[in-house]
């Protein structure tokens, strides 16, 4: 093997970055306006939880999705998926029932299984040797959409009134056009796509062939998802449950999202330098701990600060495996890179699906606190599963960081 390492393309990789942020920040609007819609349409926490799902179920479409793609020039997808994704979420305060807005909620998650897979590749052609840091990169971009997303909203919400949000559909317009110029000289020849045709292995085959690694992966995903994706989706509604105000519960989420933007962006470069299974190990000990403290701090009577501090440790550590564990992916699957990122896309759009529903579920049973505390419970199941994978894995992961 050459020790020779790729070019890090910067500014190809920030743009891509630039991208996951326009596309996602219209999805992390229904969080924080989940109260409204809950108001609105008579909605109760199991139905709250199933929106998630509308979302999620076109990630078993992934295989297919990933053949689509593979056949086709990801800069087109990326800017058309921008769009769709942007109008389908600028409607659903319009939403007249229920069924009308998970209809919504399913158009925006195919375009979010479209967006997602070729932008994943393309982020990685252009980090180079850096696939780590390439993946922070991208991932930032994604949780910035989240912190600024219910500010966004909220603010829009404040200013035009709760039915008027398309006002921000110009966002995605714009990058759409930005990225549409910028790599229109990358697009996908025929010749292009022969080659990646007799490049990439068959979905079923890559399963197989990786299937003890990806069924790992899967787990660390559904670990991360009951912690990170749960205080995502459910941190406002519990945070107005317990008495707060819709804006200090907005603020909340901000502060939980712009601590995960940082544990992202700095998690894959940490990981390129001493190990992505080491790194991966140290955030599954700590996470569970943060979401007891949080919880626990919670119910306590005038510990808002307290709890703001976990709020913002358990952002910054639950969604800091994100980068680690699409990096790990795609180093295992380097000559698969879009199957390899449909896999990616089917695990996390499933394990959130997963993990919300059954948070809303739980809630409605119990309550949001205990729901809360069973999620952190359900996320230490990564920590004996990570150590495993450092042994089983760890002298491949340095023949990788050597080249």
């Amino acid at each position: 093997m050459s020790g020779k390492k790729e070019k890090f393309d910067i500014f190809s990789v920030s743009l891509m970055g630039l991208s996951h942020f326009s596309h996602d920040i219209f999805s992390h609007f229904v969080s924080p306006l989940l109260p409204i819609l809950i108001q609105n349409l008579g909605m109760n926490y199991t139905m709250g939880g199933m929106i998630s799902l509308f979302h999620r179920l076109p990630a078993l479409l992934n295989p297919a999705i990933g053949k689509v793609v593979e056949k086709s020039d990801n800069r087109l997808i990326i800017c058309l998926t921008l769009l769709v994704t942007s109008a389908s979420i600028c409607c659903i305060t319009l939403a007249p029932t229920y069924w009308v807005l998970c209809l919504l909620i399913l158009i925006m998650g195919i375009s979010a299984c479209f967006y997602h897979i070729p932008a994943m590749v393309m982020t990685r052609e252009h980090a180079g040797s850096y696939s780590g840091a390439g993946m922070s990169f991208f991932m930032t971009g994604g949780e910035l959409a989240r912190g600024f997303g219910p500010i966004i909203v909220l603010a829009a919400v404040a200013a035009w009134g709760e039915r008027r949000i398309y006002f921000l559909f110009p966002i995605a317009l714009v990058t759409a056009l930005i990225i549409f110029f910028k790599f229109r000289s990358k697009g996908t020849g025929p010749q292009e796509i022969k080659k990646k045709k007799k490049a990439e292995a068959p979905f079923g085959q890559l399963m197989l062939k990786y299937k003890w690694f990806f069924l790992c992966c899967f787990i660390l995903s559904l670990a991360r998802a009951f912690v990170a994706s749960v205080l995502n989706s459910f941190l406002p509604t519990y945070l107005t449950e317990r008495g707060y105000s819709l804006w200090f519960a907005g603020v909340s989420l901000s502060a939980l999202q712009f601590a995960a933007v940082a544990g992202t962006f700095i998690s894959g470069i940490i990981a390129d330098r001493l190990g992505k299974l080491n790194t991966l190990i140290f955030i599954k000990v700590i996470t569970p701990i943060l979401m007891f403290a949080f919880v626990a701090f919670s119910l306590m009577p005038g510990q808002t600060v307290l709890m703001e501090v976990f709020i913002v440790l358990t952002g910054f550590f639950s969604f800091s495996s994100a980068p680690v564990i699409m990096a790990l992916m795609q180093d295992q699957g380097a000559e698969n890179p879009t199957t390899t990122s449909s896999i990616y896309s089917m695990f996390d759009f499933i394990t959130i699906a997963i993990s919300l529903t059954l948070t809303g579920w739980l809630s409605d049973i119990f309550t949001m606190a205990s729901a809360f505390k069973l999620c952190a419970a359900f996320s230490c199941i990564a920590v004996p599963l990570a150590i495993g994978m450092k042994f089983r894995y760890s002298s491949s992961e340095r023949a990788s960081r050597r080249n």
